[in-house]
């Protein structure tokens, strides 16, 4: 893996054998208010990777509902969609609603997401899912 940022509220790392970026929050992107490099550092990350690459994303901790981050969000969220994710799979804490709190953070694009209770159940679907060539429909018809 390679590290791409670690910063105080989140990391950013690429494994270019796998094709997959894997991002993790840290206790202060609760209260965070501006994330300065985060934009910058998805860019990095993201010209790293090939269209088809996935996501695993540590969702444990997350912003409770900075609005200020919203916009970056999203914008990162498009620009995933936009360099062809095939798969993010989310882990999220059992019990807690941090699922339903990412929800209301991603815009209505079509970034496929599967959410998962821990990391090696997210891991392994994501290895599963490499392991099967992805098909292209506009190849096919």
């Amino acid at each position: 893996m390679r590290l791409i940022a670690f910063r105080p509220e989140y990391q950013l790392t690429v494994d270019d054998t796998k094709n997959l970026i894997f991002y993790q929050n840290f206790e202060p992107m609760q209260e965070a208010t501006a994330l300065p490099h985060y934009l910058e550092d998805w860019h990095a990350a993201l010209a790293t990777v090939k269209p088809g690459f996935t996501i695993l994303s540590d969702m444990q901790v997350i912003n409770h509902g900075s609005p200020q981050l919203h916009t970056s969000f999203k914008t990162v969220e498009q620009l995933i969609v936009e360099r062809s994710v095939r798969m993010v799979a989310e882990i999220h804490v059992p019990g807690v609603s941090t699922g339903r709190r990412a929800a209301a953070v991603t815009t209505s694009l079509a970034m496929p997401v599967r959410q998962f209770l821990n990391l090696w159940d997210a891991a392994q679907f994501l290895d599963e899912l490499n392991a099967v060539p992805e098909v292209n429909l506009a190849e096919v018809g």
